[in-house]
């Protein structure tokens, strides 16, 4: 009996046939769009080729040499598109951008309001995340009209979560107080964040779900929502008696214990632990 895995090799020349079938009829105009994508295809053929038995078998083959010669020709043709997406990614974010915010930063990291924009070219993915790369909104395909819609979209709920700024503001003193007779704790003492954040989330709920707490009566409160919230609280509100304790650097490495909140809508920020009202 030979010594290899017919069955596997069958398998793999199978996988290869495919793959060139793939690449071969994918217009250009469609590579163009998406040039990581075909990279990661182009990537996949490459591992295929060197693996066993494919390479032991017909590594020397004239078959191997064309194979790997339309790789390579595939390849510098992929280099082209990702070099042409690259350079046009960041003018056309300005340009679907404009009028939202200043985009800043270098790729693979670009920064608009309180956003940051992290691009994964390898796996042809962006992450955005809310301030620092520490509470992450969501991961999107790397497409400009993508990228931007979502970050707009995610914003505007935040403006309107609730009518007016108010709201919170005594959503997060009533919070306070709550925590505070709960605990039997003098009033101006400071509370951590989170602990705020809990209580705040029990006095947003309705009548329904406290009657019947299931999850289809739940009123979710985020993390990045309350960042929000405190960020307008800050600058909408001064004249209200509170006081936002700045984490140690040690701390901001905890999300149990510190919550990052912006500064102002040109994306700076400062990690807070704890919150006290005074009478």
């Amino acid at each position: 009996m030979p010594n290899f895995n017919l069955d596997k090799l069958i398998s793999q020349l199978n996988k290869i046939k495919k793959q060139l079938d793939y690449i071969d009829k994918t217009p250009a105009e469609i590579i163009a769009l998406k040039p990581y994508e075909f990279d990661n295809q182009l990537t996949e053929l490459r591992k295929t080729l060197t693996s066993t038995p494919f390479i032991e078998l017909l590594g020397e083959t004239s078959l191997y040499n064309e194979i790997k010669n339309f790789c390579e020709q595939e390849q510098q043709k992929v280099n082209k598109f990702k070099e042409e997406f690259h350079f046009g990614l960041g003018t056309q974010l300005k340009e679907l951008f404009a009028g939202f915010g200043e985009l800043k930063g270098q790729l693979p990291v670009l920064r608009i309001k309180f956003y940051t924009i992290r691009f994964d070219f390898s796996n042809g993915e962006t992450i955005i995340w809310w301030g620092p790369e520490k509470e992450m909104v969501k991961k999107v395909s790397l497409e400009p009209e993508t990228i931007c819609q979502t970050i707009k979209s995610f914003d505007d709920a935040l403006i309107v979560f609730w009518e007016n700024s108010v709201d919170f503001t005594n959503i997060v003193k009533s919070a306070y107080q709550r925590y505070i007779k709960i605990n039997n704790l003098e009033s101006g003492t400071k509370i951590g964040l989170l602990e705020i954040l809990t209580e705040c989330v029990m006095l947003m709920q309705s009548q329904t779900f406290k009657s019947d707490p299931t999850k289809s009566h739940f009123t979710d409160y985020s993390r990045i929502q309350y960042s929000f919230d405190l960020f307008k609280m800050k600058t909408t509100a001064p004249q209200q008696n509170f006081q936002l304790t700045v984490a140690t650097f040690a701390i901001t490495e905890d999300r149990t214990k510190s919550l990052w909140v912006p500064d102002n809508e040109q994306g700076d920020g400062t990690y807070y632990q704890s919150i006290a009202f005074k009478e």
